[in-house]
């Protein structure tokens, strides 16, 4: 059953939808939460995170995917983001979630992809209640990151004129000014939990070497269980049936690997 919900954080409504696991015994289920990136949405491009809900949700999983305010579904305007509102607003949805009927508190994933996983990053080191983090393809320096892909022009107009149009997104001034407020790789250390990052191997968009700067941060933490693999030949959003097929998999291998508390092969 997939059921569509509204649930307030600050002065808006966001928008998600559950996927209730289509089999399961247990009287308890793990749950995964996705947390979409920079301008997109719950659907995520060539419908990635329907697919992946649909995906987990058929091996036992209840999955949430929900939209950021200004984003998809939900009420506000992307004038209004920041990435420190959206490490609330996440915090917002895991509350939401462990209040759901049957959820087991201790087998909580959130997968945080593209800006999406600075966002999950920086909700993982100050939120316990996260058990595993996955990043795909993750944004590792907002700033930088986030600019490589706007350009400087974006950064001087909304200066000068309080946004700058970006495809039909509005990005305040104050988005790109909070943006250098976060750094993920050195606040993730505080981390203590399992971590699996899976970067496209030819992302253009965000550079597949914020995985092994990933790495390096976490394993700086020697509590957290850290791996990463690459998915090669795939694009940022992985859009292609076999990427997805690579990525889907690689995350469920994982995620059952560290449940298990078996040696995880993965490099």
């Amino acid at each position: 059953m997939i059921k569509p919900v509204y649930f307030p954080a600050g002065d808006v409504l966001l928008s998600a939808m559950i996927h209730y696991p289509k089999h399961t015994l247990s009287e308890q289920v793990p749950a995964v939460i996705f947390v979409h990136g920079f301008v997109g949405s719950k659907v995520g491009e060539h419908r990635l995170f329907v697919k992946a809900a649909n995906y987990f949700s058929e091996r036992g999983f209840l999955v949430f995917r929900f939209d950021f305010g200004g984003c998809g579904e939900s009420e506000g305007d992307y004038s209004h983001v920041t990435l420190t509102k959206q490490v609330k607003e996440l915090q917002t949805a895991i509350d939401y979630v462990l209040s759901i009927d049957r959820v087991d508190p201790n087998l909580l994933t959130v997968v945080g992809h593209s800006l999406g996983g600075a966002v999950s990053s920086l909700t993982a080191s100050r939120d316990e209640r996260i058990k595993r983090l996955i990043l795909w393809s993750p944004v590792a320096r907002p700033y930088k990151d986030i600019v490589r892909i706007t350009t400087e022009e974006a950064v001087t107009q909304a200066h000068i004129e309080g946004v700058f149009d970006y495809q039909g997104f509005n990005l305040s001034h104050l988005f790109f000014q909070d943006l250098k407020l976060h750094h993920p790789l050195k606040t993730l250390r505080n981390y203590k939990g399992p971590a699996y990052i899976i970067h496209a191997a030819k992302d253009q968009d965000v550079p597949p070497g914020n995985t092994i700067d990933y790495y390096k941060a976490l394993k700086e933490n020697q509590a957290a269980k850290t791996h990463y693999s690459f998915i090669q030949n795939a694009d940022h959003t992985f859009s292609s049936y076999l990427f997805e097929k690579q990525l889907f998999n690689a995350t469920f291998e994982w995620v059952s690997i560290i449940d298990n508390k078996s040696k995880v092969n993965i490099i």
